[in-house]
This record gives C-alpha cells, sequence and structure tokens, in this order.
C-alpha cells in the first residue's frame, strides 16, 4: 500500500480453484493487498479467503475477456495478475483496455508468450541461445531409432500441470503416446534433480530476482514437497532467455540438472510453488507489486534460507450459501 494512498491496492487473479490459490492470497494479502478472485467454478476454494469473487466463463468463451475488463471496472483492480497459460495471451493482447480503466496486466508480450506456451518453439529457442537442453521432436517426425535410448517423454505441446505426460521406455510405448497424446513432442528423458526456478524480471526485461528450489515430490503436476537451493551457474542463461523473449513480470522455468544443467520450460507466470520461495526471504511478492507500482524491486541474486516445504490437506467448512 502506498503510504500516501490509503486505499490499498487491489489484485485481481484467475483460477480461484486451483490448490496453491488459498497461501497465494494470503501472501498478498499480508503485503496489504485487497484481493479479487475469479473462477469459472462458483464453489472454488479460494473465494471464501478472497475480499471479492466473481465466477467467469471460461477461457476461450465468447464472453470471457468483457467479464474480465467489467470485474476490473467494478472493483477498481489495480493489477490483474492471469494465473492460466491459456488466458496470458488473450490478456496480453488487449492490455490497451484493461490500461484503459486503469488496471494494469503484469504480463509479456503476445510474440513472446507465444513461444512459452509452445515446447517446441522453447526447444528451438534454447538451442538457438546455446542453453544446454534435451532434443525434442514433433510427434509426427518421431521414429524409432530418433533418441539413442530410452526412456523419452511424450507430452503435449502445449499443456500444463503434468497432463497428457507419459514416461515411454521403449519405441512402441513412444510411438503408442506419440500418437494418443494430441499435438504431442518426444523429448529425450533427462536424469537427475527437477528444479523450479522462481524468476522476477523488470520492465527492461533484466532478471532481477532469481531464486530455484527442488521438486522433492510431485503429484498430479503439483510440487507437493520442495527445498530451496542455489546454484551459481543457473543465473547467465535465464538472463540470456528472458531478455532474447523480452519477458517482463514474474516467471517460472523448469530444468534438470546432473552435474550440469538442461532446460526444458519456461512458464511465463507466478509458479504455484513460488509462495516456498516468499517463506524462504525472498522479495517475490512484493517485487510483483512494486513493478505494478512503478517502484525497483528489490534485487535477490543469491542464495535463500535453507528450506523444506510439505504440503498436505487442510479443510475448512461453510454453512449452505453462507459464510465460514
Amino acid at each position: 500500500m502506498d503510504p500516501l494512498n490509503p486505499r490499498p491496492l487491489t489484485l485481481l487473479r484467475t483460477a480461484a480453484g486451483s490448490p496453491p490459490t488459498v497461501t497465494q492470497y494470503r501472501a498478498f494479502h499480508d503485503l496489504g493487498c485487497r484481493i479479487v478472485a475469479a473462477d469459472c467454478d462458483g464453489r472454488s476454494v479460494g473465494f471464501p479467503f478472497a475480499d471479492a469473487s466473481h465466477v467467469v466463463p471460461r477461457v476461450g468463451d465468447p464472453g470471457y475477456l468483457d467479464r474480465m475488463v467489467e470485474i476490473c471496472r467494478l472493483e477498481a483492480v489495480d493489477l490483474f495478475l492471469p494465473a492460466l497459460d491459456e488466458e496470458l495471451a488473450l490478456c496480453s493482447m488487449h492490455r490497451a483496455r484493461f490500461a484503459s480503466i486503469g488496471t494494469r496486466v503484469l504480463v509479456s508480450g503476445p510474440e513472446a508468450l507465444a513461444v512459452c506456451t509452445d515446447k517446441l518453439r522453447t526447444f528451438e529457442l534454447f538451442r538457438e541461445l546455446g542453453i544446454p537442453t534435451p532434443r525434442t521432436l514433433p510427434a509426427a517426425d518421431y521414429r524409432e531409432g530418433a533418441f539413442p535410448s530410452y526412456p523419452v517423454v511424450v507430452k503435449p505441446r502445449a499443456g500444463r500441470g503434468g497432463a497428457g505426460v507419459h514416461l515411454a521406455r521403449t519405441h512402441a510405448e513412444a510411438a503408442f503416446f506419440a500418437s494418443y497424446v494430441a499435438g504431442a513432442v518426444v523429448q529425450e528423458h533427462c536424469p537427475g534433480e527437477e528444479l523450479t526456478l522462481d524468476v522476477l524480471a523488470d520492465l527492461d526485461s533484466e532478471v532481477v530476482i532469481l531464486s530455484p528450489r527442488r521438486r522433492l515430490a510431485v503429484d498430479s503436476g503439483i510440487s507437493s514437497k520442495g527445498a530451496t537451493c542455489w546454484r551459481d551457474d543457473l543465473l547467465p542463461p535465464v538472463r540470456r532467455m528472458v531478455k532474447a523473449l523480452g519477458l517482463v513480470g514474474p516467471v517460472n522455468v523448469q530444468c534438470f540438472v546432473d552435474g550440469g544443467a538442461r532446460f526444458t520450460e519456461i512458464n511465463a507466470r507466478i509458479a504455484g510453488t513460488a509462495i516456498l520461495t516468499q517463506a524462504a526471504g525472498v522479495p517475490y511478492f512484493q517485487g510483483i507489486l512494486d513493478l505494478c507500482e512503478g517502484r525497483a524491486p528489490e534485487p535477490w541474486l543469491k542464495p535463500a534460507v535453507p528450506l523444506v516445504m510439505y504440503r498436505y490437506w487442510e479443510e475448512f467448512f461453510l454453512a449452505p450459501g453462507g459464510g465460514a
């Protein structure tokens, strides 16, 4: 909150029904934000934890964009942070429409997002930049012998959250999944440990925050156990990819480490487990708000506090049609 302006910054977040929602709302609340939640499901878990909530059409439905603009106007939203890959490019293309009513959409440009949401184009970018990455082929080009060994990974060219990802241990399995998964790519399997890198890029596409964390256990594509870590060799390639694409705002990058690091994905949004980075003392969420309000975020390009995260289910109860 600006001390000269007592009105709290109003933040709109979509995907209010996703598992990480509540902890992210709490983190932004702790920084003085007013939270507006949106989801296509009126029973989304995040609704009771927000200051206001709205049911919206699914991304891609004809009324989605008009509804989001209407919510921003009604709630006087200062900052809109889309949560879903499917809505990033659409909201980016219409940033001027949101800006006309005083709402900043903190997303990268449509051209950058077109690369980040396409695993084949991401592979091609890494190769062009000389960034280590596993070999990746469109499913139509996959043939026996295309990879020196198995297993290989078959996954959607555009997808998130681990949906449709299959580990194929033989050529027969790879051929089956390549024909079964719509719009698939086949990727060399990376041994070693998977890392997620929470990144914040300023408006000049310079990396101001980098905080890696190990994915110790994954359930349905979501990290259920994680730990902060650090490697000096991660910063140079992340800087190159962020600058080459012109990324701004929150980004998360996936890589595997087995000796060196090999990069697999760029997601131009807040990661679901970024709360671990925040809990480890990194000013990640504050940096996002600083960008929105025209301030330079506090740089963080060093190890975070060593911290291990465990996730578990927790219940809360509502009276029918009422509050908690």
